[in-house]
């Protein structure tokens, strides 16, 4: 039977006092792929990251990030699936909603799910766990009782807590291994106050002139530290740490609201922030101290982010390697640059929703964003237009990129929206190992001739080219010519471009797999030998590359073409037409 206890109430604050805000470092958008929204609530030592995400259709599920790679976690049989935690040994909890509403616990070890449930509780929501295999979380019962109480499962037995003083509820978010728990209880007012538990002693706590503290998830460390987000005076959630030799508070700048969860041994904090939409994205760091180093934040008019620098070229030339770039919502011109290898590890990262943080080119400037000699840069959330500076005319046509990458190297290009280049959406250039992943290249203005993706030089090896969408480019949507081995292209849409969707020309050792590539129109605008059809997939002077299980229809020449050059792999491709006959399966 679980066991009730009532700590004595010990209504004094925890002593710490404010200090500056903290600085984020190596700061990292968690993101699961397609999601509406996305929360990570525990990052493990060794980095592994456990939250929770809402699909398109509004269903929620646990993810886990490891090593780069998303695993969605689905309670078998639920509709909706929380994983809130996970310790050393790889054993996840969580929680999932059966169809009638009911929500129960789970625990996922050796590859098994067990369900965890308060006895007699109406809902059980288990939070954390240590290295011992001790949970806590919270339960309502089924006796109409609505009010919430924190739990303890040991050794298999229950124990409840509530907070002794007048409550509406008392919750229990984290234990360490030492069996310390941190929590929140709320007033009947409705004020939220963390709770920490030691040795048997109950201890409420808030930071100071907070509205309220804790009142979403925390946590707390093997050392003792407690993590957590709190209302400042004016409303706006920010987040903070505190501990026996330090207390600082912080934010991701930019946002509308920051809401940190959990510290891993090694320092490194999971959480989630809501950018200027509204949108809540999942988000891991660490922090360093005041005046130790820096998150650079740039706003064009200082309304969303106070204090910040005006252009982006600015806070480049400011940052160290490895350093971060936030950037507000709004509209920046003139290139970019970023070069050489001071600038290693550089982090440019759009702060807003979708086309609020745009890169605006006039057509007299070449590049949007140009990388040289540099490497392990990310670009992420920008909408890149109208660079160029030789426009198409009716015989000629025009030079420039959006994104340019020339002996640049291990670089992240990922979710930016690419309009109109002239004549590229990303170029590299004698560069390699570099990922581009989920950006749309696309062009809404019919005098320009232009390539959404294009790849050249024998130093262009090793890239991976996935999940990207090219619309509109009336040249090719993904070109790769004179390319090195190595490069791979996968999963992208490649619709309504104009001569080809997918070029490949004297390049071999490359993998082309799962793409779809349709309504190739062939050339819509200017060309001066004249019209000429429009080609899915296009294979010239390869050798030793893989076109496989992509599909490809409806393009108005060839849906695949190969000059038969080559010892290739040409297998389980579901298109119309192929030049030559024969290499369509249907």
């Amino acid at each position: 039977m679980p066991g009730l206890i009532k700590y004595r109430p010990v209504l004094i604050a925890l002593a710490f006092v404010p200090a500056a805000f903290a600085q984020l470092t190596n700061f990292e958008v968690i993101d699961y792929p397609g999601a509406a929204r996305t929360f990570a609530y525990t990052v493990t030592g060794s980095g592994d990251v456990v939250g929770m995400y809402y699909s398109a259709d509004g269903k929620r599920h646990g993810f886990l990030y490891r090593k780069g790679k998303f695993t969605s976690i689905d309670f078998p049989g639920a509709p909706q699936t929380y994983a809130y935690d996970i310790n050393d040994a790889g054993d996840m909890i969580g929680s999932y909603i059966e169809a009638s509403g009911l929500q129960h616990g789970f625990l996922f070890k050796d590859g098994r799910y067990t369900t965890v449930d308060y006895p007699g509780a109406e809902m059980t929501v288990p939070q954390a766990a240590n290295n011992r295999g001790d949970m806590v979380g919270m339960y309502w019962n089924r006796t109409g009782d609505t009010k919430m109480r924190g739990y303890l499962y040991s050794q298999g037995r229950f124990t409840s807590f509530e907070y002794p003083a007048p409550n509406l509820m008392s919750c229990m978010f984290s234990i360490n291994d030492r069996g310390d728990m941190v929590g929140h209880w709320q007033e009947p007012s409705g004020v939220i106050h963390g709770w920490l538990v030691q040795n048997g002693q109950g201890t409420s706590f808030d930071y100071p002139n907070a509205q309220s503290t804790m009142f979403d998830r925390g946590g707390i460390t093997q050392d003792g530290d407690i993590t957590g987000p709190y209302v400042d005076p004016r409303g706006k959630t920010r987040g903070f740490l505190m501990g026996k030799n330090r207390s600082v508070t912080f934010e991701v700048p930019g946002s509308k609201g920051t809401f940190p969860f959990h510290m891993s041994a090694s320092g490194r904090i999971a959480g989630h922030f809501l950018d200027a939409g509204g949108i809540a994205h999942g988000f891991v760091t660490s922090l360093r101290a005041p005046g130790a180093g820096r998150v650079l934040t740039v706003d064009d008019d200082g309304m969303e982010c106070p204090g910040a620098m005006r252009t982006i070229q600015e806070a480049v030339e400011a940052a160290a390697g490895g350093e971060t770039i936030l950037v507000c919502p709004g509209i920046y011109t003139h290139s970019v640059r970023i070069a050489g290898p001071e600038k290693n590890g550089l982090k440019l990262i759009g702060a807003g929703a979708a086309n609020e943080v745009v890169l605006q080119g006039d057509y007299t400037e070449r590049d949007g964003f140009h990388l040289e000699q540099v490497d392990s840069v990310l670009i992420r959330g920008f909408t890149v237009r109208d660079f160029g500076i030789k426009p198409t005319t009716s015989t000629e046509f025009g030079t420039g990129n959006l994104i340019y990458l020339e002996n640049a190297n291990y670089n992240t290009i990922e979710e930016n929206w690419l309009v109109n280049g002239d004549m590229m959406g990303i170029m590299l250039m004698d560069s390699g190992n570099n990922t581009i992943r989920r950006n749309v290249a696309l062009v809404d203005n019919p005098n320009l001739v232009n390539c959404g993706i294009h790849m050249q030089g024998p130093k262009s090896a090793g890239n991976d080219i996935r999940g990207n969408v090219a619309n509109g480019n009336q040249f090719a949507g993904i070109m790769i010519r004179g390319a090195g081995p190595g490069n791979l292209v996968m999963d992208n849409t490649v619709v309504s471009n104009g001569r080809f969707g997918i070029d490949v020309q004297n390049t071999n050792d490359i993998w082309i797999e799962g793409n779809r590539v349709s309504y190739g129109q062939g050339f819509q605008a200017t060309n001066p030998n004249g019209k000429q059809p429009g080609v899915g997939i296009n294979l010239v002077n390869a050798s030793q590359a893989t076109v496989f299980d992509n599909r490809a229809r409806s393009n108005s020449g060839t849906d695949l073409s190969w000059d038969g050059r080559g010892e290739n792999r040409i297998q389980s491709n579901a298109c119309e037409t192929s030049n030559p006959a024969g290499m369509c399966s249907q």
